[in-house]
């Protein structure tokens, strides 16, 4: 398996911060604080209907002047909503959020129940993991340890060689090798 066919159920966060669509976004803004998080997925009987997200409430609210506590979230909030399933693959959704210039997605099981949120913060740390990994994978295969003399694969004289696998190499070599 690929690592970027991993699926979203694999890093989703599972408790999503939600309202009802009838709750005041006073309310949906502290719950946000309280969550630690820059949205919240409005729902209904189990349901994501719609979001709203740090941006919504800048440019629907703050901007207009609004009172938080005037302003129900089902009247600002983002849809139809964008939403994915829990075996999507990472890939797919970093393409669906490019694409469409979002930076979450929900995660709806077979019955378009709400199970999760992925966000582009997710996806970054599975990106930012998988390159450590390699790294890790690479230092294992390819210790690099310098030394001076001649390279065993091309004969040439360097000041610094490289050991991979055993053979002592200069950078051009170990650049080929690597």
């Amino acid at each position: 398996m690929v690592m970027t066919d991993i699926p979203v159920k694999e890093i989703m966060t599972r408790d999503v911060c939600t309202v009802r669509r009838e709750d005041s976004l006073l309310s949906a803004s502290r719950r946000m604080i309280e969550f630690g998080v820059g949205s919240v997925v409005i729902v209904e009987d189990g349901k994501p209907i719609g979001i709203v997200t740090e941006k919504d409430i800048l440019y629907k609210v703050v901007a207009r002047n609004m009172l938080p506590s005037d302003v129900k979230v089902g009247d600002i909030m983002s849809k139809p909503l964008i939403t994915i399933n829990p075996n999507t693959s990472v890939r797919e959704a970093s393409d669906i959020m490019k694409k469409r210039g979002i930076r979450r997605l929900p995660v709806v099981n077979s019955n378009g129940d709400l199970v999760g949120i992925v966000t582009d913060n997710d996806i970054l740390s599975v990106v930012i993991d998988l390159g450590e990994f390699a790294e890790l994978l690479k230092n294992e295969y390819y210790e690099v340890e310098e030394l001076s003399g001649k390279c065993e694969r091309c004969g040439k004289i360097s000041d610094i060689l490289y050991d991979v696998d055993g053979m002592k190499v200069c950078e051009d070599c170990y650049e080929v090798l690597r």
